[in-house]
């Protein structure tokens, strides 16, 4: 359980860091864009794409970065549906259900990039391969299904919902 908390609270520092520095990229390349476009006249070729891209991949890594904190939004609903003394089972459960869903998921993501770099798409103005970009769906779906897999191992890991 040690190593699970330890390699958990890694992966969340990493993303988190990447996350902060994708915003900080995202907000100052576009500051500069739009005061040369005021002052000089000109504009940062690519650097309205590129924001986006930056904030798709920021999007993508809150996946990990939500389960980690208990913040994913769930339904409420039905939970006084559920006895009191099944609901450890039942959070055991769900949270067995969301690790099968997002490893899935991810399955499915890496075929999407693989035919996107077997088809050779660009991501347009900034001319990179797609599929470098891509590669973030993939990455956040199994993230986030380790995440509740080693949740659903170690329970006691498993952080309290927001």
């Amino acid at each position: 359980m040690v190593i699970a908390k330890k390699l958990l609270e890694t992966i969340y520092k990493g993303e988190t860091a990447i996350a902060v520095l994708a915003f900080t990229g995202i907000a100052l390349l576009l500051l500069a864009d739009v005061l040369l476009r005021e002052f000089a006249g000109t504009s940062i070729s690519g650097a309205q794409r590129t924001s986006v891209y930056a904030m798709i991949c920021t999007g993508f890594l809150g996946l990990s970065i939500a389960a980690a904190r208990g913040r994913h939004l769930r339904p409420t609903f039905a939970d006084g549906l559920i006895p009191k003394s099944f609901q450890i089972a039942a959070s055991r459960i769900g949270t067995l259900i969301m690790a099968i869903t997002f490893l899935i998921f991810g399955g499915v993501a890496t075929g999407f990039v693989i035919e996107t770099h077997e088809y050779g798409d660009l991501a347009r103005v900034i001319r990179i391969p797609l599929w470098y970009i891509q590669l973030i769906v993939p990455y956040a779906f199994f993230s986030t299904g380790l995440r509740y897999a080693l949740h659903f191992l170690y329970p006691q890991l498993k952080p309290d919902e927001e």
